[in-house]
């Protein structure tokens, strides 16, 4: 009976996120208008302030709205390609490292002065990384330093790649609003403008609504991981000697997270960036999320399978 009510119960849960999931996939978003969202919540989670301004402007003040952001933006992107400089010398940087062996290494260290001279001269950073190089004495502590300069590439390239795609979006939809701007129809600007608002406003929405699912599928997986870790431990002090069926359970999950984190992109969500998550950290949270998504389909699964095979039983 105690097995029967569990049965029911994972089998409610599993039915509710697939129901929440399929609503969620056909009320929150307007396909056709993906992009526009994408680019509104990238704006919205560097610079709220620049949606709000654009929901509120009336047709009168648009244009110095417009003005406003074309220069932020244009200062923005400036400021980028000093950003993108340091990104290419430590790519560069990186790659001289990853090509040293252990016959190469002394004499790159040789020249490693007039190379660095050369290398870093428009880098902000250059004396920081000239005597890090020459505290490694030996080919054995490089791989050390590698790792330290391979930590600083990748923050400037995450930071990067987040400017300059705010950056993007925040240039997107600045040029709409300044192409219904510049619209010789009163009416036909009128009713752009309109329409543009509006969905600045149900953008907004979506993203609450996709928040809400997104805790909800926390909830409902954190959930599903303490019934399971509380019924595993329970069998295992009941049942010791079949323990081992546990473990074997415990390993699956460790192993879908592990994949999870393999295939999850370090790439951040809007979302991720505005809560200052960093590219590791969010590869954790898409094998989570992972993990609880193969969990579901596992328990649909095996509870589909349990009951045609009850089925087939009690008909013989």
């Amino acid at each position: 009976m105690k097995n029967r009510i569990i049965t029911i119960v994972i089998f409610a849960v599993a039915i509710l996120a697939c129901c929440l999931a399929v609503a969620f996939s056909f009320f929150s978003f307007d396909a056709d208008k993906k992009v526009e969202y994408i680019q509104t919540q990238e704006v919205r989670a560097q610079s709220p302030e620049q949606v709000a301004e654009l929901q509120t402007a009336t047709l009168e003040s648009l244009p110095s709205v417009i003005e406003k952001y074309q220069k932020e933006n244009q200062e923005r992107n400036d400021n980028l390609k000093g950003v993108q400089m340091e990104k290419d010398i430590l790519y560069t940087y990186l790659q001289d490292l990853k090509n040293l062996d252990e016959n190469n290494f002394e004499a790159y260290k040789a020249k490693f002065p007039e190379r660095s001279a050369g290398l870093f001269a428009k880098s902000e950073n250059k004396q920081k990384y000239v005597e890090g190089f020459n505290g490694v004495n030996t080919y054995k502590d490089l791989e050390g330093y590698i790792e330290e300069v391979n930590k600083d590439y990748t923050a400037v390239k995450q930071n990067y790649l987040i400017e300059r795609n705010y950056i993007k979006s925040s240039n997107a939809l600045i040029n709409k609003a300044a192409m219904i701007n510049d619209n010789a129809s009163a009416s036909k600007k009128a009713s752009d403008w309109e329409a543009f608002q509006n969905d600045l406003g149900s953008f907004g929405k979506s993203a609450k609504l996709q928040n809400f699912f997104i805790l909800l599928t926390y909830v409902l997986g954190l959930g599903a991981a303490f019934l399971m870790v509380f019924f595993l431990l329970k069998n295992m002090i009941t049942n010791f000697k079949t323990s081992y069926k546990i473990l074997v359970g415990l390993l699956f999950l460790v192993v879908a997270f592990f994949i999870g984190y393999l295939v999850g992109t370090p790439t951040l969500s809007p979302s991720a960036i505005k809560a200052g998550m960093t590219g590791s950290g969010y590869k954790m949270v898409n094998a989570a999320v992972f993990t609880v998504y193969v969990c579901l389909f596992v328990a649909i699964i095996s509870i589909i399978v349990t009951l045609i095979m009850n089925a087939v039983k009690n008909r013989n």
